[in-house]
């Protein structure tokens, strides 16, 4: 059995993940949270200041804070309500069925904001409040696949080529707080929430690939495990509805997933610090009890924090040295600002031992990456150690979405038709907004500012422990020499 099946991939009582397991986030007997969904109650009168100046600046505060923390909880809750709560949307399929990507990602995939186009998508929404289910996988003749879950604050845990093997398998997912008899030939996999997203990837790229994925998707299954009736969605909280982008909105969704999902039990003073603003307190959220220098402080609140994540982007991860970042996903800890930062660049981001990423907005002189102002070069010197397979993918730095082109190539990696490799083994990408006299290896740009993504699916150990870094994008500016 693999070492993170079972339970939650967390050490102790306060959540730390252990080195070899992917996280769920939160302790198995530390859920804050019952089956009806309830937030412990504040324990005396709660305090709001009485000047109004005061109350406003408290809120303000609170707002952000409470911004930061939930912002990967409500990002999924917005697509989660899209996919199986909404049935008058049209994305509407319900709880514990997949959604099957059945092409390779392009600039029109909008499921979430920086999708790899290495791999086939499924995803699937679990409603586990009433009762586990029982996923079924076939076995997988091809290089890569994962089911990849995710609770609802975007922690990471896997079934799926490196922690399962590929001779497929049937899984009982089951919530923390399940106990009950796991049958014959089935595999118990414990996860901390009880509302979890599901995204598959299933490795393809030649057309035969592809139809063998294509394939797949259609044979991995989910059934309910246990005959009764179902219980709200919510776990009797009401869902909000989204579409409201201001702060009271946000708040609205965010008492509304802590009451239906708990928290770690660790975080419980932060937790109630959020009763300032309105959110997990004895009762749910309602803005009409709410003053309105409260409301003014939540709105000024929501914007600092948005505006302190959308400057963190170009700074995630861990700086190699090359211009690069490494990025540290999937295993937070207590850095909410890294969990929502990551989140909103993209959901969906897997543990390092599954997909070891980098990205870069700049070129190797700290300049930001811009297809209107340089042509670019990006020599992999060696390539990246990897045992499934690795990838160089361009993405709009507004959008973060990936560039439409005239080649509808949005990536170069090691299985692009004619690569040319270097007698080193060395390969050189070419990244420009105008065809170069060989295309071989072009990453087409845009005219206008970019950013890369290296990922390297099941990394070697070279890369893990960090002997492996690309080296810093090569800028030659419009009408000039190299600048580097």
């Amino acid at each position: 059995m693999a070492p993170d099946a079972g339970r939650p991939g967390v050490d102790g009582r306060f959540g730390r993940p252990r080195p070899d397991a992917d996280v769920t986030g939160c302790d198995a007997a530390e859920l804050r949270s019952g089956s009806g969904g309830s937030v412990q109650p504040e324990q005396g009168t709660r305090y709001h200041p009485e000047r109004p100046a005061a109350r406003r600046h408290n809120a303000e505060v609170a707002a952000t804070e409470a911004t930061i923390y939930g912002l990967p909880a409500v990002l999924q809750y917005a697509e989660m309500y899209a996919q199986a709560v909404d049935r008058g949307g049209k994305r509407y399929v319900g709880f514990n069925r997949f959604v099957h990507d059945h092409d390779l990602a392009g600039p029109e995939y909008a499921a979430f904001k920086s999708p790899n186009s290495d791999t086939l998508y499924s995803n699937a929404w679990l409603d586990l409040t009433a009762r586990p289910v029982i996923m079924t996988v076939p076995a997988v003749p091809l290089k890569y696949y994962t089911l990849n879950f995710f609770d609802v604050y975007g922690n990471a845990s896997n079934i799926g080529t490196r922690t399962f093997g590929s001779t497929g398998g049937r899984y009982l997912i089951a919530p923390v707080s399940w106990r009950g008899q796991v049958p014959p030939g089935v595999t118990l996999f414990r996860v901390a929430t009880p509302h979890m997203w599901v995204l598959m990837r299933i490795f393809a790229q030649k057309p035969s690939e592809v139809a063998i994925a294509r394939s797949l998707q259609d044979r991995v299954t989910i059934v309910p495990y246990a005959a009764g009736a179902y219980s709200s969605p919510l776990a009797g909280v009401n869902p909000p509805v989204v579409g409201s982008d201001t702060g009271i909105g946000f708040m609205r969704v965010l008492d509304a997933v802590l009451r239906s999902n708990g928290h770690p039990v660790q975080e419980d003073a932060l937790i109630r610090r959020f009763q300032a603003v309105g959110v997990a307190g004895p009762a749910p959220f309602d803005a009409a009890t709410l003053d309105a220098e409260t409301k003014a402080g939540i709105e000024a609140g929501y914007q600092t924090a948005m505006t302190i994540i959308r400057a963190s982007r170009s700074q995630l991860g861990i700086p190699t040295g090359k211009a690069w970042n490494r990025i540290e996903k999937a295993r937070y800890g207590f850095n909410y600002l890294n969990r929502a930062t990551i989140n909103y660049v993209g959901l969906g981001a897997n543990v390092s031992e599954e997909n070891f990423s980098f990205n870069t907005f700049v070129d190797a002189g700290r300049r930001p990456l811009d297809g209107s102002k340089a042509t670019y070069m990006l020599a992999l010197a060696p390539p990246p150690p990897v045992n499934a397979f690795w990838s160089v993918t361009l993405y709009d730095a507004a959008t973060y979405r990936l560039h439409p082109n005239v080649l509808k190539r949005y990536l170069i990696n090691d299985r692009t038709p004619g690569l040319v490799v270097g007698k080193d083994g060395s390969i050189r990408i070419a990244i420009q907004r105008d065809r170069p006299k060989d295309a071989t290896n072009w990453l087409p740009a845009p005219d206008r500012p970019f950013y890369l993504a290296l990922r390297a699916y099941l990394p070697k150990a070279a890369m893990l422990d960090g002997g492996w870094t690309p080296n810093g994008v090569v800028a030659t500016p419009f009408g000039g020499k190299s600048a580097d």
